[in-house]
C-alpha cells in the first residue's frame, strides 16, 4: 500500500503538475529574489531620472 502511494506521487511530478507550495518555493529562492529587487531598483532609478533628469543630487 504504502509502495504504491509513493509511486502515484512520483508519477504525479512527472507528469507535469505542481502544488502551489512548489510554486512558492521558487517564489523565495534566492536568484528570483534578487531579480525582482534589481528590477525595483532600476525602475526607481529611471523614474527618478525621467523626474530630475542631470540631477548631481536628490535634493527632494
Amino acid at each position: 500500500m504504502i509502495l504504491l502511494k509513493i509511486d502515484k506521487k512520483i508519477s504525479k511530478k512527472e507528469t507535469g503538475e505542481f502544488s502551489m507550495k512548489d510554486f512558492t518555493t521558487y517564489l523565495s529562492t534566492a536568484p528570483v529574489l534578487t531579480l525582482l529587487s534589481v528590477t525595483v531598483v532600476a525602475g526607481l532609478l529611471i523614474e527618478i531620472n525621467r523626474f530630475f533628469p542631470d540631477a548631481l543630487i536628490a535634493a527632494f
